[in-house]
């Protein structure tokens, strides 16, 4: 159990966060504001965000809020592995 609240941790802390150069920045960093929103001109110092940004702005309003700067930071990180030897105690059958 204690496995997953580290993930848990860990997924969520990813989430928030950016590593540009190897200096993390979290949103609230970036949005420097404080208008609950990553603007273009905000995201011109994330190089990873600048040049992805119509995959990052989903909604496509010009800004990112933090549910689209997280689902953007986090998509291909902490993937669940593809096949388990042994499923978790109390989980579903898988077929």
């Amino acid at each position: 159990m204690k496995f997953y609240q580290i993930l848990l941790l860990a997924i969520t802390f990813s989430s928030y966060t950016s590593i540009n150069a190897g200096e993390v920045k979290t949103f609230d960093d970036i949005d420097s504001d404080g208008d609950g929103y990553i603007s273009k001109k905000e995201a011109n110092d994330i190089d990873h965000v600048k040049s992805n940004w119509t995959a990052a702005d989903k909604d496509n309003d010009g800004k990112l809020d933090v549910s689209e700067f997280s689902a953007f930071e986090g998509k291909d990180k902490f993937q669940p592995p593809e096949t388990m030897e042994e499923p978790e105690p109390g989980a579903a059958p898988t077929q």
